[in-house]
C-alpha cells in the first residue's frame, strides 16, 4: 500500500512538472501573422495614422536595426522632436534576434527618458507609461496616451 502511494505521488509530480513546463514554453509564443496584416489592423486607429509613418533610415536611427535583417516592421512617430508619441512593432527572424531588438527598444526608451527628464513633464508621464516588450518573435515599443489600447489590440492579433 505504501509503495503505491509513493508511485502515485511521483506520477503526480511528474505530470505537474510536464504541465508547468508546457505552460512556460508556450507563454512567449505568438502566431505567425504577416506584418502587412498587423499594419492594416493597427492603421484603423486614427491616433496612429495621425503620426508620421517612418522609413528604414529612421528604424536604423532609433532602433539600430536594418529592415533588411528583420522580417518586417511597423513604425509611426510624432513629427515634432518634442513629442514622444511613437509605435514600433518589429518582427524578428528568430528569438535571439528578438532579444537583441528588445534590448534596442529598451535602450531607446531609456534614452527618451534621459532626454526629457527634468523639463518635459507631459512627455515623462507618457514615457513612464510606455509599453516595451516581446511576444514570440515580435518586439514592440508603444508610447502615447493610447499605448495600452495599442498593446491590447496588437496582442489580440498574435
Amino acid at each position: 500500500m505504501r509503495n503505491y502511494l509513493h508511485i502515485f505521488i511521483k506520477s503526480g509530480l511528474v505530470l505537474f512538472l510536464i504541465a508547468y513546463l508546457t505552460v512556460l514554453y508556450t507563454s512567449d509564443s505568438a502566431k505567425n501573422i504577416p506584418m502587412e496584416q498587423i499594419a492594416q489592423a493597427m492603421e484603423q486607429d486614427s491616433d496612429i495614422t495621425s503620426l508620421n509613418k517612418e522609413n528604414r533610415s529612421d528604424l536604423k536611427h532609433y532602433y539600430q536595426t536594418d529592415d533588411r535583417n528583420i522580417d518586417g516592421y511597423f513604425f509611426y512617430k510624432a513629427a515634432s522632436p518634442m513629442a514622444v508619441e511613437e509605435i514600433c512593432i518589429m518582427k524578428a527572424n528568430d528569438s535571439t534576434q528578438a532579444n537583441a531588438l528588445l534590448e534596442n527598444a529598451s535602450a531607446h526608451l531609456a534614452g527618451q527618458k534621459q532626454i526629457f527628464e527634468g523639463y518635459g513633464t507631459d512627455q515623462m508621464a507618457l514615457l513612464n507609461n510606455a509599453v516595451v516588450g516581446k511576444k514570440g518573435n515580435y518586439v514592440y515599443y508603444m508610447c502615447g496616451a493610447d499605448a495600452q489600447n495599442w498593446h491590447t489590440t496588437f496582442l489580440s492579433m498574435i
